[in-house]
Formats: structure tokens, C-alpha cells, sequence
């Protein structure tokens, strides 16, 4: 156990898993994310290595996923794509660099795209992480109501967990 506590000062960082865990290949990013807060959860030493974690998952769009940016300090998002890469392939990257590849994910008629609602919170004066990075799994099958993953995807769920463990300056080898 570590002494890293509520007087921490570095930055805490928000995981956030995206999708719907009920919509096939969609549902990566909550799994990764879940298995993300199990290495954490397993392994209380990892928490200590870059400072203060909290793991969230949301099936909401850009309007919402903004919401909960805000007051943030660090944030990775995990998401799924259809981006024609082969499913399970795995792509880290800033905000900007995937938005287009996620705006499938993140918008709608009723709703904006996460960029456009982090324009609008800039312009609110909202504060926001200083740094978002996103780490997405292509995916194959995210529109059939279905609990179960394509095995590519599934597969991805381990090695995403690793980069999103890797952007938070923590080993992604757990100690045997």
C-alpha cells in the first residue's frame, strides 16, 4: 500500500470507457476500462507509480462526456471505431487526432460532437483536462444489440488495458 492520498498532489486522471456494453464490439471500451480498475483494484502499488486514478464508463454522447471533462485535470478515453483497420486493432492518439474516428460514437441529431461540446465549454470558461488522449479498438459489429464482443475485439481488451496503463506512466506487466 502507498501513502498516495487525498493530499496528493498530481494530477488525477480520469479513465473513461465509452460505448454501450450491450451493443457488441461497442462495449470495448467498458470492458477495457473495467480491466483497467481491476489491475488498479489487484494491484494497489500501480495507483501509486503516477498519481490519483478514477475509472468511469458512459453511454452518452460529446454533450455529456464534456460534462464529466469538467474539473478534470488528466482524462484518457477508450472507445470503439470503425475506422476499416482490421477489428481489434489498437490506435493511441490525442483528441484531436481521432475525433473524426469517433464521432460516430460521440454525436448525434440530438447531440454534438465531443470536440464541438469542448468548444463550447472553452468558450463557458469550464475547466478541462490539460491533456485528453484516446485510445481506440476497431471494431466490426457496434449496432447489434449483443453482450458479447467479436473475438478480435475481445481479444484487444488486454493489450488496450496495457496503453492505457503505458499513458499513465504505469507498468503494464502485472508482478507474478
Amino acid at each position: 500500500m502507498c501513502s498516495v492520498g487525498a493530499t496528493d498532489d498530481r494530477p488525477v486522471t480520469l479513465v473513461l470507457g465509452l460505448g454501450n456494453p450491450i451493443l457488441g464490439d461497442d462495449g470495448v471500451g467498458w470492458r477495457v476500462a473495467e480491466e483497467v480498475e481491476r489491475r488498479l483494484i489487484t494491484a494497489p502499488w500501480l495507483g501509486c507509480l503516477a498519481g490519483p486514478v478514477e475509472v468511469d464508463r458512459l453511454a452518452v454522447g460529446g454533450l455529456a462526456i464534456m460534462e464529466r471533462l469538467v474539473g478534470q485535470q488528466r482524462a484518457v478515453l477508450i472507445d470503439a471505431v470503425l475506422d476499416g483497420r482490421p477489428p481489434g486493432t489498437i490506435a493511441v492518439g490525442t483528441l484531436a487526432e481521432t475525433d473524426s474516428r469517433l464521432s460516430g460514437h460521440l454525436d448525434s441529431a440530438h447531440d454534438a460532437t465531443l470536440n464541438a461540446a469542448l468548444d463550447v465549454a472553452v468558450r463557458l470558461g469550464a475547466p478541462l483536462p490539460d491533456e485528453i488522449r484516446v485510445v481506440t479498438v476497431s471494431a466490426r459489429r457496434v449496432l447489434e444489440f449483443d453482450e458479447h464482443m467479436t473475438r478480435p475485439v475481445a481479444d484487444a481488451v488486454s493489450r488496450a488495458a496495457d496503453e492505457v496503463m503505458a499513458l499513465l506512466g504505469q507498468p503494464v506487466a502485472m508482478p507474478a
